[in-house]
């Protein structure tokens, strides 16, 4: 099964999030609450939970998908099971969502059934005409559809409002509330139709790309399945909100940027883009690129085992009866006899011709090296070996490029190449201006989800021929003087083609760009630190940074100390793991469920309301409602104590427990809820999900405080673990994996900043004030935006429940790194911020006076100056090399 990865995580962690909340506060306001943005609510469905998650091509938009429903059905449902309307754009990629979600083996079916413990069915339109009501109950249902099919001008369409005897028993023995959400014909009779069957299960609608369907007549269409929630998941939502002119922006509940997608190894960036004005002269330099990439593709199957046979797309114009046009015959001749490409390398994919359809493509066997088309490949058609995109004739528009751009981004195998050339995309155009170019590719990534602000570095010049004899098209040539032979022979054989030696000259010379990897290898080479300093010297000047009193500008790297622990003579990084390995015992914890724990109103059956808005009131009813419907259609069993407490084990995840620790608890608390609250068993197990969520509650409570225990006799105590920080584990924090969400974008021009994109910081309030001073600050080298949760590469020290990621971490002028944690007057002494200070000052103190932690209360910003004024105990120069790491 397919893991997630970490910006995956964090997409789903804001839908859970946001579901939850819409349980109490409805869903305008929850959007407001999680996203500090309005809400614009769908006329036909104004109280219904709709939200988009947006996430630019390449970012497996489907696996999340798959997991989205499971957060519907647990977390906004409260059920076991749930029906699902799954929406594609096309055909094509119906067929292919159907295909995959029916097969058990696949990644996105096993995605599913995880979450459903296996009772999972796949339905297309027409197979669900016939769909047992059993199945609906029993099992969770997913029936694949594209929207047009739902609308009553559809052929097929029209069949599923019609009333069919194979349905007629998903309508027997309702009662008048179910009954009453029924659509009737204008005689009152109720038509056992399939659009009824569902609108008695509220099912949950995925809609894939589903910018293209938010218009009146889709709404309409959506309403009249009576939905419970409406995600949808696109590269390019609708932004603009026009309702007089039927425009309607869908609610972005997250983002995923391309920097996080280029961190997580899943596409290819940048794009390398060469213009000629000839357009042989593109399709030659696009050819010398493909075989120059197959080469290095050898290479990198020699050294990892993974085939990549690199392809080029090339766009043709289309055939014109007014204009001589270069079509698919005419380059496709061209490449045979001008370029002797064999014709069995040469593949047409345009609407009349589909040379691709059943190819194997990722085979070993295939040779198909170049592919001709027009406008567009078949929808569906997903090749991460296609490597290079060449148009013949100046790139149109953003929407005609977008298609084809996307098919050249994903990286294979989602996995990062040690050779660089192939983690890029690579362009050329016949185009005598560059610039307008490069304008049309980055309009393009926009349209294919990316931020205006990021594709400004996504898109670079190819600056010489494009050869990668150099090891990278970009070619450069970095060098430093050292005092020490390095050992060349422990080079890669591909990296130390591009390595060499001057002895006289003591000249350390490196070939092309350096990629992270190769800088370590390359470190490998020397003993001494001031020959590994030469190499960070070399990797830097390789990205074209400029290096200053033998270390890097601001556009350098920071490797910052971790907190580390001694574990059996061997430091390790500080985490969870360290201190969880105790013994508590959860049976001999508090089994008592206070009334704000879990509210008697819940049992009772009462419909609390909350102090909000007449609107607000009308959401959380529908919530509600939906969630009341679906419990009228269950079938509960009989209950007793003994079922419940099983029920609730299995449901509570509780790796750290033992089953019989846990059952004893949960026992415990159903008798103390029926002896002090006077409730029955039948009343709790129907109230079993909000009952599981408090119990749920209740034992992370406990396992909070046992851990906090640990957490603090680990570090605090008199029996405390070895505590070090030094430069054996370091942080490191580079412009290859710093991946924000969003970016600064307000007017404030910073100078210092490590990189040229500041992530995730707004234009106003603490935070960014907080920046601002450090920013001027004369003691300040440089400094970043530490990004919360990403723990590969961000700094973060371990706190009793959690990963700490503290705002800011600085380069100070005299080498020591300063870490910075802003926080308001009105936090600053609680509990979660006194613990933050402590492990901060623990970190500080083991450094040697190499690294600084301050967390000033509210904008006391004076505390940081003060604070880097203590003289450094560290003798050392400046820099992160030869300072700390």
């Amino acid at each position: 099964m397919l893991e997630l990865r970490e910006y995956q995580q964090r997409s789903l962690a804001a839908l859970e999030g946001y579901l939850q909340v819409c349980t109490t506060h409805g869903a305008k306001a929850a959007f407001v609450i999680q996203t500090e943005r309005p809400y614009r609510a769908v006329p036909q469905l104004p109280a219904l939970p709709y939200v988009c998650l947006r996430v630019p091509t390449g970012g497996g938009k489907t696996l999340l998908a798959c997991h989205a429903l499971g957060k519907a059905a647990t977390n906004y449902l409260q059920a076991e099971r749930a029906v699902c309307l799954w929406l594609a754009p096309s055909n094509a990629i119906r067929l292919q969502t159907l295909t995959a979600l029916q097969d058990r083996n696949h990644p996105y079916r096993q995605a599913v059934a995880q979450q459903f413990s296996g009772q999972v069915t796949v339905l297309d339109l027409a197979e669900a005409l016939y769909v047992r009501r059993s199945t609906l109950a029993g099992e969770t249902t997913i029936i694949v559809s594209t929207l047009q099919a739902l609308r009553r001008d559809d052929t097929e369409g029209l069949k599923v409002y019609e009333s069919a005897g194979a349905l007629q028993h998903h309508f027997t023995g309702l009662s008048a509330e179910l009954e009453s959400q029924l659509e009737r014909r204008e005689d009152g009779t109720i038509p056992y139709s399939l659009c009824n069957a569902l609108r008695l299960w509220r099912p949950v609608v995925l809609m894939d790309e589903a910018h293209n369907a938010r218009t009146q007549l889709s709404f309409d269409t959506l309403a009249r399945f009576n939905p419970s929630c409406i995600i949808e998941f696109t590269a390019t939502p609708e932004l603009m909100h026009r309702p007089e002119q039927g425009r309607f922006a869908s609610n972005v509940l997250h983002h995923v940027s391309a920097a996080e997608l280029k961190a997580e190894e899943m596409v290819k960036l940048p794009i390398k883009l060469q213009t000629r004005a000839d357009w042989k002269e593109v399709v030659s330099e696009a050819i010398g690129t493909q075989r120059e990439l197959e080469r290095v593709a050898i290479e990198e199957e020699r050294q990892t085992g993974e085939y990549i046979r690199p392809i080029v797309l090339l766009q043709a114009q289309a055939r014109s009866q007014t204009r001589a046009t270069l079509t698919v015959e005419t380059v496709k001749q061209t490449l045979m006899e001008e370029f002797r490409i064999p014709e069995e390398q040469i593949a047409v994919a345009t609407g009349q011709t589909r040379e691709l359809d059943g190819v194997p493509v990722f085979d070993r066997s295939c040779p198909i090296r170049f592919i001709i088309t027009v406008q567009a490949l078949k929808e569906g058609w997903d090749c991460s070996f296609a490597y290079v995109l060449c148009s013949v004739a100046e790139l149109g528009s953003a929407t005609a490029v977008e298609q084809l751009l996307g098919r050249i981004l994903r990286l294979p195998r989602a996995r990062r190449k040690h050779h660089a050339a192939l983690n890029c995309a690579y362009a050329f155009a016949a185009s005598a201006r560059f610039i307008e170019a490069a304008q049309s590719l980055k309009d393009a990534l926009v349209e294919s989800g990316f931020e205006r602000i990021e594709v400004e570095e996504l898109v670079r010049p190819v600056e010489t021929q494009t050869t990668f004899d150099q090891a990278h098209p970009l070619f450069v040539q970095s060098a430093a003087v050292v005092a020490e032979v390095p050992n060349l022979a422990v080079l890669p054989s591909e990296l130390r083609e591009r390595v060499s030696f001057d002895d006289q000259t003591r000249a350390f010379t490196v070939s092309g760009r350096i990629s992270d990897a190769e800088r370590a290898s390359l470190e490998a080479c020397f003993v001494t630190p001031e020959g590994r300093r030469a190499v960070e010297r070399v990797y830097h000047e390789s990205h074209g940074r400029t290096v200053v009193a033998g270390e890097p500008s601001a556009a350098a790297s920071f490797r910052v100390p971790a907190l580390a622990v001694r574990v059996d003579g061997q430091l390790e990084l500080f985490e969870e793991t360290h201190f969880l390995d105790f013994a508590w015992r959860l049976s001999e914890q508090a089994a008592n469920l206070s009334e704000s724990d879990f509210p008697s109103q819940y049992v009772a059956g009462q419909t609390g309301e909350l102090d909000v808005s007449e609107q607000g009131r009308v959401e959380i009813r529908f919530v509600e409602q939906a969630q009341r419907q679906l419990q009228l259609m269950g079938v509960e069993p009989g209950w007793d104590i003994a079922g419940l407490t099983n029920w609730l084990d299995r449901q509570i995840p509780h790796p750290d427990v033992t089953r019989s620790e846990s059952t004893l608890f949960l026992h415990r608390v159903l008798s103390e809820l029926i002896e002090s609250r006077r409730v029955t068993i039948e009343q709790l197990a129907q109230q079993k999900f909000r009952l599981r969520k408090a119990i749920a509650e209740k034992i992370d409570e406990h396992r909070q405080a046992a851990k906090a225990n640990a957490y603090h006799r680990m570090l605090f105590s008199v029996d405390a673990a070895e505590i070090e920080v030094g430069p054996e584990i370091c942080f490191e924090i580079t412009e290859e994996n710093y991946s924000p969400n969003w970016y600064y974008e307000g007017g404030y021009q910073f100078r210092k900043p490590l990189f040229h994109l500041i992530g995730e910081l707004k234009s106003e309030g603490e935070e960014f004030e907080c920046a601002a001073f450090l920013d001027q600050l004369d003691g300040v080298q440089t400094w970043v935006r530490n990004l919360d949760r990403r723990p590969e590469s961000s700094f973060w020290l371990q706190t009793s429940t959690d990963k700490f990621y503290p705002d800011f971490v600085a380069l100070l002028n005299d080498g020591r790194y300063l870490v910075v944690e802003s926080k308001g007057e009105d936090r600053w002494s609680n509990d979660d911020s006194r613990e933050k200070r402590a492990v901060g000052e623990l970190w500080e103190s083991r450094s040697n006076g190499k690294c600084l932690f301050i967390m000033p209360n509210g904008p006391d910003w004076q505390a940081i100056a003060e604070k880097i004024r203590r003289p450094s105990v560290y003798p050392g120069g400046s820099g992160p090399g030869a300072s700390v790491c």
